[in-house]
């Protein structure tokens, strides 16, 4: 990166609505959200797939999943992997023009190595506008920087394309990363709308899919939960384009696993409503040992 290049940051947009918003207050969050979390249970993490709602609803599922992460390791790129809930376009966002801020300080994203992904592929673009709202990617910073010991550079991906082409091609791109190197962070939520039991099952259905590491059984189960015609049911992965990309990357490789860690719903916090939920899993994917 050019050290004369003014850099613009892409600043908190949901502070105060998904998270607390002042520093003291979401450490205070944090820490109550890990103290409650499902302890490290799996070695070897590669990616974790973890939900993007409020924390008062999903920040327990969510710390569940980073507690599988190696919390005293330098990782070299942090790539956080998020489907756009604002605006569809084709290929994905990489943000490129400065460092992601939150109310626990700023995150430094490794603009050299976004500018390198955007300049050789064409479905990378460095438009800023899908990362200006998105909660999706946002959300998951904060507890990065809590847990982890060491400095880290992220590459913040926004996918906008709803085509399993385009997120193989996107996932091609992104394989060579794909190492003990760096951490994945996939950004998904579960079913929307259905009731409780009905979430319960769309949403393990959605899970057994993704533990078999196959792009194809995910499709045809997602398929299979819509036909069903589950009462207010909307959507069984809000992030799939996401999860899509991960399996792409994973599904070649036996030496890779997927562990499910927590499942739970939105009707399981004294807040929800059991009569209209969302689904929260972590799953973490580990190199097998050998």
């Amino acid at each position: 990166m050019d050290t004369n290049t003014v850099l613009i940051n892409r600043q908190v947009a949901v502070a105060g609505q998904f998270y607390n918003a002042t520093p003291d207050d979401l450490k205070a969050e944090l820490k109550k959200l890990f103290d409650q979390a499902i302890p490290k249970i799996v070695e070897n993490v590669l990616a974790v797939m973890t939900p993007h709602a409020g924390y008062l609803f999903s920040g327990g599922v969510a710390a569940s999943g980073f507690n599988q992460v190696d919390q005293l390791k330098q990782y070299k790129n942090i790539f956080i992997i998020a489907s756009s809930h604002k605006q569809y376009f084709e290929g994905a966002s990489v943000y490129n023009i400065g460092n992601y801020e939150t109310p626990l300080g700023e995150v430094k994203v490794n603009i050299d190595l976004a500018n390198d992904l955007i300049k050789r592929n064409k479905f990378f673009n460095s438009d800023p506008v899908p990362h200006s709202g998105e909660h999706s990617l946002e959300v998951q910073l904060p507890f990065l920087q809590y847990i982890l010991s060491k400095d880290f550079n992220i590459v913040p991906v926004i996918l906008g394309t709803n085509s399993p082409k385009t997120c193989r091609e996107i996932a091609s791109a992104l394989k060579p990363y794909f190492n003990s190197d760096n951490l994945f962070i996939i950004s998904t939520d579960f079913s929307h709308y259905p009731a409780y039991a009905d979430a319960v099952k769309i949403d393990k259905a959605t899970a057994d899919a993704i533990l078999q590491n196959s792009s194809e059984v995910l499709i045809n189960t997602l398929k299979d939960n819509d036909s069903i015609g589950y009462k207010h049911h909307s959507t069984s992965l809000c992030g799939w384009t996401s999860v899509l990309t991960l399996l792409y990357m994973t599904e070649d490789n036996p030496d890779v696993s997927y562990t499910q860690i927590e499942y739970k719903n939105s009707g399981d916090s004294p807040f929800g409503d059991k009569n209209s939920v969302v689904g929260y899993n972590a799953i973490a994917v580990s190199l097998k040992k050998t």
